[in-house]
């Protein structure tokens, strides 16, 4: 994924602003919702793997993958797309979004990402397959807090969206394990600073992560359900 530069994030966003509205009043306003407890952070745990880079399975066996070995969005990080793991939860989750939000979705894809310190993840707004997203915190040995920001939706004096009335607010969001963020990718810029600790670069250990996951989704009679072709094979 190329890194977005501002104006392209600014255009995006005011361009999509609205367009995956929901029954869900805070969701829309805010185009987040934070989600307590949506995992048992145990069922979803997994050890800190040796390998870095980008792996993607292609089947339901571990054995079934791809890779690269730099992951393009985060340098340094593990992204693994369509893990076998994480498979079933993909569509459990799905299930629960469509009670809160009162539309039905589609899966499209899922990955899950082992940050390190001092890797960040920039400010961007998600491709069309990204309209409905869930961040979920699966687990971390970091000893403070590391957020994930969102910006809310800017308020316009017209439909045409030519002037700003109000602009939005960054969001500082903390998840705990099994917490998740349900977020509007598509519509709302998201990011990570970079995470704390350092690397013991003298014996190549990197003692310090956070793993968490990212299920997307899109809205079954929404202008962007054609992206659905993306989901499990």
């Amino acid at each position: 994924m190329e890194i977005m530069k501002e104006e392209d994030i600014i255009k995006q966003e005011r361009d999509c602003t609205g367009t995956s509205w929901t029954y869900c009043q805070f969701f829309d306003e805010n185009g987040y919702l934070i989600l307590k407890k949506l995992c048992d952070p145990e069922k979803l745990y997994h050890p800190v793997p040796k390998e870095r880079g980008c792996y993607s399975w292609h089947g339901k066996n571990l054995d079934e993958f791809t890779n690269t070995e730099v992951e393009s969005q985060v340098e340094g990080s593990l992204a693994r797309y369509w893990h076998p793991q994480y498979r079933q939860t993909h569509t459990k989750i799905r299930k629960i979004l469509e009670e809160i939000i009162k539309r039905k979705l589609y899966n499209t894809y899922y990955y899950d990402r082992f940050y390190f310190p001092g890797q960040e993840l920039k400010r961007h707004c998600d491709r069309p397959a990204c309209e409905i997203s869930v961040s979920v915190h699966v687990s971390s040995n970091l000893d403070v807090t590391w957020p994930i920001y969102i910006k809310t939706p800017d308020k316009f004096t017209d439909n045409s969206k030519s002037k700003i009335e109000k602009e939005g607010k960054n969001v500082s969001v903390i998840l705990e394990k099994g917490d998740a963020l349900l977020y509007k990718g598509c519509e709302r810029p998201h990011w990570r600073n970079p995470m704390p600790g350092m690397l013991d670069k003298l014996n190549g250990i990197e003692n310090l992560y956070y793993h968490q996951i990212f299920f997307h989704y899109v809205l079954q009679d929404g202008q962007r359900a054609h992206y659905a072709w993306d989901r499990v094979r």
